[in-house]
């Protein structure tokens, strides 16, 4: 299934959706939760209906036991006992009205065992006004039946209550039972809720993560096709912004070669259209040089020497760029066989001699006999390099060494000069394109900081590496490394 968000839904999906089910999941809980709290409350609540309608009947048989108690002692104490056992029993009757305000049921029978109550309460304080005034007494108390009917009271009072009491009683006992069920739902609600969001975060994370890891893997495989000069995958379907950026790295790759084509056109015209006639006239002013063409006057023939130099190094220039461009595209062919790599690096010191020898000075050699597989001719361009910046550098009378030796599977080799050293700032950026350690150098050494690129391009190629050890005024040893059998290398001609 494919799905065509943009990275945008795609967040608020990741966010809202495992957030709306948190909301519903929260919801239930509270409500079961709440559940279990309304049976806890419901309990508080019978017991406080249960208490205070028993303590109603208890009022109401403790003032009859009172009036009794006065009526044969006349003490003050039963008398204030009954007084305060009254106002007891009134407040609560108003209690139990008061929990029983949503029981309308119940409630009206509490009100009906208030009139019980109120009319016991009449009788009874008839009875203590009577006793209060000397009309009483035992013969009162037990001859006139007041105290018969206030008994009578109390039992319609007391069936009214246990009634209350008896149904609330019942209740109460289904609550702790409601109340643990309830707690359990919450439990297994809490458990599962839980572990189903954690399951559907995950869920969401991995669908969308999959969809936009697959999409960035395919990007990212064409960034390595586009060096390789492979074709590039189907552009990617859909409209977000990771297709969007396919479609525009697909146009981009798309202008990339068109300006490689232009390039490898413009390559194939200087080598063609430039270099051979600036060879032809290399070929001319040499003949005019050396008299091949009959004798110069002097001016001439200074002019004529001047131009020549100028013309081989334009040719040297152009040459460089060549090599550049051809080895950074693949297009140099490299041409690998078995060779000596000691006899490599006498050859280049012989090919630099006079060279050295103009600027006075020593060159030596410190190699080992070892065969390795490589081009020998664009090894020996390296080392020709090396050994000519390290002659122009050098200062006279000093030595230049090649120092070759076994480093493992690979031959590390060497150019040691005792000249002015490379900034460490600069050890990095000379082996760019058009980069070199004074600027001034190629108004006074000549050269454009193409060699050390061509260097670079041509080692890397080998699989080897390169680079330069130096201090400040304390010389410099710029190295390569390749290995002794070199790995297998496509090369395009």
């Amino acid at each position: 299934m494919r799905f065509d968000f943009k990275i945008a839904q795609i967040g608020l999906i990741l966010v809202g959706v495992p957030l709306v089910f948190e909301l519903l999941f929260v919801g239930l809980l509270t409500f079961l939760v709440q559940q279990a709290e309304h049976e806890i409350k419901h309990q508080v609540e019978v017991k406080d209906i249960v208490f205070t309608a028993s303590s109603v009947n208890t009022f109401a048989t403790q003032m009859a036991a009172n009036v009794g108690g006065y009526s044969l002692t006349h003490g003050s104490y039963f008398l204030t006992r009954f007084l305060d056992n009254d106002a007891k029993s009134r407040q609560a009757f108003n209690d139990l009205d008061e929990l029983l305000k949503n029981d309308p049921e119940h409630l009206a029978t509490a009100r009906e065992a208030r009139k019980y109550g109120e009319r016991g309460s009449q009788l009874l304080h008839a009875l203590c006004d009577s006793i209060g005034r000397g009309s009483g007494g035992r013969d009162l108390v037990a001859g006139t039946g007041q105290l018969v009917k206030v008994r009578n009271i109390i039992d319609d009072l007391t069936k009214s209550l246990r009634s209350i009491i008896k149904d609330y009683l019942a209740s109460a006992e289904e609550s702790p039972r409601r109340e643990a069920q309830f707690r359990k739902y919450a439990q297994v609600v809490l458990v599962f809720g839980i572990t189903l969001n954690i399951l559907l975060a995950i869920g969401l994370a991995r669908l969308f993560g999959k969809t936009i890891t697959t999409k960035i893997r395919l990007i990212m495989e064409n960034t390595k096709r586009v060096p390789k000069g492979l074709p590039l995958n189907e552009p990617l379907a859909g409209s977000d912004e990771i297709v969007q950026l396919d479609h525009v790295f697909h146009s981009m790759v798309d202008e990339l070669n068109e300006a490689r084509k232009m390039q490898q056109y413009l390559i194939a015209m200087v080598s063609h259209d430039l270099r051979s006639p600036l060879t032809s006239l290399q070929g001319m002013l040499t003949l005019l040089s050396v008299g091949a063409l009959g004798e110069l006057p002097a001016p001439a023939q200074t002019k004529v020497e001047l131009a020549e130099a100028d013309l081989l190094r334009l040719i040297k220039l152009t040459n460089d760029l060549l090599d550049t461009e051809r080895l950074a595209s693949g297009k140099l062919d490299l041409k690998i066989v078995s060779a000596s790599l000691e006899e490599l690096i006498d050859s280049s010191l012989e090919s630099v001699r006079s060279f050295a020898d103009q600027h006075k000075i020593r060159l030596k050699a410190e190699t080992v006999p070892v065969e390795v597989e490589m081009d020998p001719n664009r090894i020996l361009q390296v080392l020709c390099n090396f050994l000519t910046n390290a002659i122009k550098y050098a200062p006279q009378g000093s030595t230049v060494t090649v120092h070759c030796e076994k480093d493992g599977d690979s031959m590390l080799t060497s150019v040691i000069d005792e000249g002015r050293g490379v900034p460490k700032e600069k050890q990095q950026v000379i082996f760019e394109k058009f980069q070199q350690v004074d600027e001034a150098d190629a108004r006074v050494m000549g050269g454009k900081g193409l060699g050390l690129a061509i260097c670079k391009s041509i080692v890397e190629q080998h699989g080897g590496t390169l680079g330069v050890l130096s201090e400040n005024g304390k010389g410099s040893a710029f190295w390569f490394r390749i290995p002794i059998k070199a790995a297998k290398i496509t090369l395009s001609g």
